[in-house]
C-alpha cells in the first residue's frame, strides 16, 4: 500500500492523511494531529512509500531557514533545483528560501521525514497541484471554491473509483492527500518523474504520459 499525507505547519492543525492498496482501492483516510499520532499508523500500515505533500528538503549548503544563520545556498538560486525544475513546467510553487512564510512546514516536514526514513520507510516529497496539473491539465478551478471541489471531486471518481461512495466527506484537505497517495503508487509503478538534484531533495510528480 503507499499513504499520501498533506501536512500541516503544526499538530494544532490535524493532517489529512489517506492510504491506498497497490490496486488503488482507498483503505484508509482521516486526520491525524501529532508525528507520533503519524508514525504510529505507518507502523500499522507498513505502506511501501510515504507521500508527503510538504517540501522535506533545504537548499544545498543551507542548514536552516532563520535568517540570523550565516548559511546560504550553494547555488547562485536561493531555491532548490526541484522548485526551479517546477517553475520551468510553468508550476508555481512555494520558496524554499529564508524568505518564505512556510518555514514551520518546511522543519515539521524535515523532521517527520527523517524518523520515518530512520524506521525503515520510503519516503518521497510530492506536489498535489503538480499532480493535478499532469493529469487535468492547467485549467483547474481552485480548490478553496464550490466549482474546485466539484471539479476535484470528479476527477478522483474518474481516477480512483473506490473514491465514490466517501467523497462527500472530503475536503479539499483529504483531496490533496488522495493525490499525494494517488503519486505515491505512480512512484511504486516508476510512473513518476523526479525533479532536482538527489543530494539537495526530490520532488516527484507523473510522468508527462500519465495525464
Amino acid at each position: 500500500m503507499v499513504f499520501g499525507i498533506d501536512l500541516t505547519s503544526t499538530a494544532v492543525k490535524p493532517t489529512a492523511c489517506l492510504a491506498l492498496d497497490t490496486e488503488g482501492q482507498l483503505i484508509y483516510f482521516g486526520f491525524l494531529s501529532t508525528d507520533a499520532d503519524i508514525i504510529s499508523v505507518q507502523n500499522s500500515y507498513s505502506p511501501r512509500v510515504i507521500a508527503i505533500d510538504a517540501p522535506l528538503s533545504l537548499p544545498l549548503g543551507m542548514c536552516c531557514l532563520e535568517k540570523s544563520c550565516p548559511c546560504r545556498p550553494d547555488s547562485g538560486d536561493k531555491n532548490r533545483k526541484c522548485d526551479r525544475e517546477l517553475r520551468h513546467y510553468g508550476i508555481p510553487c512555494y520558496p524554499t528560501t529564508k524568505e518564505t512564510f512556510i518555514k514551520e512546514l518546511i522543519y515539521r516536514g524535515i523532521n517527520l521525514k527523517n524518523k520515518l526514513c530512520h524506521q525503515g520507510f520510503r519516503v518521497i516529497e510530492v506536489y498535489p497541484y503538480a499532480t493535478k496539473i499532469r493529469l487535468f491539465g492547467k485549467a483547474i478551478p481552485p480548490k478553496t471554491t464550490r466549482e474546485g471541489m466539484t471539479f476535484l471531486k470528479r476527477e478522483l471518481a474518474n481516477l480512483l473509483p473506490s473514491f465514490s461512495p466517501y467523497l462527500h466527506l472530503f475536503d479539499h484537505n483529504l483531496c490533496d492527500a488522495a493525490m499525494a497517495a494517488y503519486t505515491g503508487l505512480l512512484c511504486h509503478e516508476n510512473l513518476t518523474e523526479a525533479l532536482g538534484d538527489g543530494k539537495e531533495g526530490l520532488i516527484f510528480i507523473p510522468k508527462a504520459s500519465q495525464g
